[in-house]
């Protein structure tokens, strides 16, 4: 099965979805109640999380990114909404870079405190925009930008906070609003074609960008919707039993047909800020 390439793939101009898909019935949060969601949703879904078959391709996408970085190894590298640190610990495994030089931020301290667990020493900071008094190379957001109303300005917190030259390397979701992305607080989906120019107007030249995850990870979403409750019990949440084992890891396998659609739910795209001029 061919790998899923971060680097060469042409940026869809269509997709079949609005510009931005909101949820019937938007809620709102306060800081502190967001806070406290995300502790929750940490707290019942850390065991079985990096086992979920669209967590392990997106890693699997954002490390072929970082793989095609000449000189991986000596970057700095920041996970923005970094979770419970599962990505970030395999990134300072999988290049050998270290640990000083990883960061990461979230919203929930509870994610924190388990990303420190996995990574000691590297520069963790809480908050939606945290002041980091640095720069990175690499900026990593995966399935951060459709939790916030406020996603131009996370944009713009990013590119701000990359080194000249630096890439961001983003995921997020596209298409209808289900069952599962409201459980994990999604507040609007995008539009490829809409995305990338707000990129480039924030001042990114984009590397790659594409659409994935049609048909499986499509049917997937709306199978899903039917008793949501009972998968949320018995697959999201809870230990990770030999048949959860072997249901992500055959669905994993299953969803390497998506590297050859450039259609789906999913949106896959890197970035690069311009290197500054001489």
């Amino acid at each position: 099965m061919p790998p899923l390439s971060a680097v060469g793939a042409p940026a869809p101009e269509v997709t079949r979805t609005p510009d931005v898909t909101q949820s019937t019935a938007p809620v709102t949060f306060s800081v502190d109640e967001r806070t406290a969601q995300y502790d929750a949703y940490w707290s019942n879904v850390d065991i079985c999380y990096p086992h979920y078959p669209t967590i392990r391709h997106r890693k699997r996408f954002i490390v072929n990114s970082l793989r095609q970085m000449p000189g991986i190894g000596e970057k700095t590298v920041f996970d923005v909404g970094c979770g419970e640190g599962t990505l970030l610990q395999h990134v300072q495994q999988r290049f050998g870079l270290s640990e000083e030089s990883m960061g990461g931020s979230d919203i929930s301290l509870g994610a924190i405190e388990r990303a420190r667990g996995k990574v000691p020493h590297a520069y963790f900071r809480a908050g939606a925009y945290p002041q980091l008094g640095r720069t990175f190379d690499v900026m990593i957001c995966s399935e951060v930008i459709e939790h916030t109303e406020e996603y131009a300005k996370l944009i713009g917190w990013m590119y701000e906070h990359l080194s000249a030259g630096g890439r961001l390397i983003l995921t997020t979701q596209a298409g209808k609003i289900h069952a599962s992305d409201r459980y994990t607080g999604h507040t609007q989906h995008f539009v490829l074609s809409e995305l990338v120019p707000l990129l480039q107007k924030t001042g990114f030249t984009i590397v790659s960008a594409r659409s994935w995850g049609f048909p499986l990870f499509t049917l997937q979403k709306y199978l899903t919707d039917i008793r949501f409750d009972h998968v949320r019990e018995k697959y999201l949440e809870g230990t990770l039993s030999v048949r959860k084992r072997l249901l992500f890891s055959l669905t994993t396998l299953a969803y390497y047909i998506h590297d050859l659609i450039p259609f789906g739910p999913q949106i896959y795209i890197v970035a690069q800020k311009p290197t500054e001029q001489a």
